[in-house]
């Protein structure tokens, strides 16, 4: 044994469980890497197309990563390390066995890394596994639930603060646009892609540098659990002693055998020595007998004058079934959402080339050099200046101008004014909607029936002009 197994605090064995990751974990990352790596590269090709749900499928498929680093745990704690060749063999083995349990209804487990030893290093299947983890439950299931909790934390914080260290970083084309998310809560069209790839990327960053301490930290639970409850540290030592003594024994036999005719004072004399040497082996510490000593509170009262308290036992049955419920639940609607929005993880070959912005819309052009700094000002200059088709022409491309480059609203350089309005309509945003309405409203009028608007009203769309700062360009 590499580790020293003695019955243990239970954050004292997480921290056992911590430091045997630290030990190997350069050879963990490795095989972390050939193993878990390749699985992320193919959900990354296959939800290319919706980057946003790779960090819940990445977050999801964690009980098969542990399994390799619970495999080379289990036999560095025995003093052998398994090499490369040799989990690359074991991977495929340890990944289908119970594959389909620890990916459904065991997902949820809240001691996943308590648990995981027990389904995987003791052969045990279906009920029996069960009723294993259970026993062990009675012990570590507390300490495996914090454990998971704690974890679970520093994942979220981790994932958390390395985008907001590293979001100075990103170009402007990848950055939300905040603005639109707090006011229209317009997730679709204000997160670019770009920037889901790189949250995707950090949390797989924090997944492999955190996970195998999780699994460390949960198989230093288990071997605690079976000390103190199973004696496991006795039976090792015991182990070892027999085969220390075996040699020793096989000595002492064949020399009885020789000297079998030897005076009985002779005999007498080795049994003493022989009791002499149980007594020393008895003083070591693998004998010290350990005692747990239970204090329980017994009231003052008599029991027979006590009220007979109502047993609660039936509140623990239907909490268990309502999580059940709870659980099954989950399952199914997760299904049915999959297969309900099949059509988002399945690539049916259509062309993937991003929708280009249109420069020029019936016959106008959008594009941001052809508009001057501040629209709203040379609107009002025009207004002024009696040139109202001018006043209204420059709110209206540069409306235009705003929504398909900054929003990316799907305008195409055919469609007219009222297939423009209804797709700004579609994109979600109230504010921006109502005022590209009433835009279009004054600049049909003045376009087509030559029939200005009023003054007031142009105040108006001057006043509430609402995309970017006001006044500013589009």
């Amino acid at each position: 044994m590499t580790v020293t197994l003695r019955p243990r605090q239970p954050w004292e064995a997480v921290d056992l469980g911590c430091a045997m990751v630290r030990r190997d974990y350069g050879r963990l990352f490795v095989l972390w890497a050939s193993t878990v790596f390749p699985l992320w590269v193919l959900v990354c090709v296959l939800l290319r197309d919706a980057p946003v749900w790779i960090p819940l499928v990445v977050w999801w498929l964690k009980p098969l990563y542990d399994r390799v680093p619970l495999f080379f745990l289990s036999r560095a704690a025995f003093g052998v390390r398994p090499g490369f060749v040799e989990t690359w063999k074991e991977w495929p083995r340890l990944w289908i066995t119970n594959c389909l349990p620890a990916l459904l209804w065991r997902r949820f487990s809240f001691i996943r890394s308590f648990a995981l030893p027990a389904q995987m290093l003791e052969g045990l299947s279906g009920s029996a596994v069960n009723r294993r983890i259970r026993t062990l439950a009675m012990d570590g299931g507390g300490s495996g639930f914090s454990l998971s909790y704690a974890f679970s934390k520093i994942e979220a914080v981790a994932w958390i603060g390395l985008m907001w260290g590293t979001y100075d970083l990103l170009p402007e084309s990848a950055t939300p646009d905040w603005h639109g998310i707090f006011n229209a809560f317009d997730f679709e069209n204000t997160i670019p892609n770009a920037f889901l790839w790189w949250g995707a990327a950090c949390h797989m960053v924090i997944v492999t540098l955190v996970e195998p301490f999780y699994v460390g930290a949960g198989f230093g639970l288990y071997l605690n659990c079976r000390t103190r409850i199973e004696g496991w540290d006795v039976e090792l030592a015991f182990r070892r002693m027999a085969t220390r003594l075996t040699s020793a024994a096989a000595a002492i036999v064949t020399g009885v055998l020789l000297v079998g005719g030897m005076p009985s004072s002779m005999q007498a004399a080795e049994g003493d020595e022989a009791a002499k040497v149980v007594q020393e082996v008895l003083k070591n510490p693998e004998f010290e007998i350990h005692k747990v000593q239970t204090k329980r509170w017994v009231p003052e009262f008599e029991e027979s004058d006590a009220p007979e308290v109502p047993s609660l036992d039936f509140l623990g049955v239907i909490g268990e079934l309502l999580f059940w419920l709870l659980v099954v639940g989950l399952v199914v609607w997760l299904v049915i959402y999959l297969v309900n929005n099949r059509h988002v993880f399945i690539s049916r070959g259509a062309s993937k080339a991003p929708v280009q912005a249109p420069k020029v819309l019936m016959g106008m052009n959008i594009t941001r050099e052809s508009l001057p700094d501040d629209i709203v000002a040379a609107a009002r200059a025009a207004w002024a200046a009696g040139d109202f088709k001018e006043a209204l022409s420059l709110l209206y491309r540069g409306s235009l101008s705003w929504l398909v480059t900054r929003r990316r609203v799907p305008i195409t350089d055919s469609d007219t004014e009222e297939d423009c309005l209804v797709q700004v309509l579609s994109a979600g945003d109230k504010t921006e909607a109502d005022y590209f309405r009433q835009l279009t409203g004054a600049w049909v009028q003045v376009a087509y029936a030559s029939l200005p608007t009023s003054n007031a009203e142009m105040e108006t769309l001057c006043d509430q002009w609402p995309f970017v700062e006001k006044g500013g360009a589009a």
